[in-house]
């Protein structure tokens, strides 16, 4: 299976061009920025420009490319955020089946969505491309796909670690910073190594390593007893930007 995830801004005509340009391209994941009158102040928006709509361009691709045969899903981001960004493309590249042939198409949408949108595909060994408008004929330009040690070198037990912490992230309603000690009882060390299935021993190690390079955060804190008679001192974990980027590459390769 071949799948296509494109960028797309104002202009649909690089994204079409791509698609002509690949082969068997049997699904197509089109990622298109938000409005910027979405994701900004209005007084930060520059008045008297005229700018198309990326999501509405997005609909108008559809509609397009599944008259060629094409699956299509539309997933909207804010272009403005880097982070938004490169979480969601790795989350789509992720997503995908065993064995699917991934390509990224970088062309579209705002500096930054490019950039992460092509930082997502190095981290996951995708292929990516931008399509070179010319007078003398359009190219396909491929990028090339640097290795990343650090995804070898980091360890099972550490994928693990982070990939159970994400999953815990995305339980909580609200951030973090506004939980009590009590609501993060699943960020503890013994928790954490209950959730992996192993010992609270096994695990200490990497958490401090995962903290000195920057993926994890802790602070002390206290939690009720199971009895409900007094608090019991703990140190609680949670992953950093850093580390949610890494979790979300890891969550699949663990499951």
């Amino acid at each position: 299976m071949s799948v296509l995830i494109a960028t797309v801004g104002g202009t649909e005509s690089v994204v079409k061009l791509g698609f002509r340009m690949m082969e068997n391209v049997e699904k197509v994941i089109l990622v298109p920025g938000k409005p910027f009158e979405q994701v900004m102040e209005k007084s930060e928006i520059k008045q008297g420009k005229t700018r198309s709509d990326p999501v509405q361009k997005a609909q108008e691709l559809k509609k397009i490319l599944q008259d060629f045969g094409a699956d299509v899903e539309i997933h909207e981001v804010n272009p403005l955020d880097f982070k938004e960004c490169l979480l969601k493309i790795i989350e789509l590249i992720q997503e995908q089946p065993e064995g699917t042939d991934i390509a990224v198409n970088v062309t579209g949408g705002t500096k930054l969505l490019s950039l992460a949108t092509m930082n997502a595909a190095c981290m996951c060994y995708c292929k990516s491309f931008y399509v070179q408008e010319k007078d003398s004929g359009d190219t396909k330009v491929d990028l090339p796909s640097p290795n990343s040690g650090y995804f070898n070198d980091i360890g099972d037990q550490a994928k693990k670690i982070l990939a159970y912490l994400l999953d815990e992230h995305k339980k909580l309603r609200k951030p973090i910073e506004e939980c009590s000690d009590d609501e993060l009882k699943n960020f503890i060390n013994r928790e954490i190594a209950r959730g992996l299935g192993v010992t609270s021993q096994t695990i200490t190690n990497k958490l401090q390593m995962l903290e000195a390079d920057g993926l994890l955060m802790s602070k002390k804190g206290a939690i009720k007893n199971s009895s409900g008679l007094g608090k019991s001192s703990v140190k609680i974990w949670w992953l950093t930007d850093e580390g949610r980027i890494y979790a979300t590459y890891f969550s699949k390769k663990n499951s």
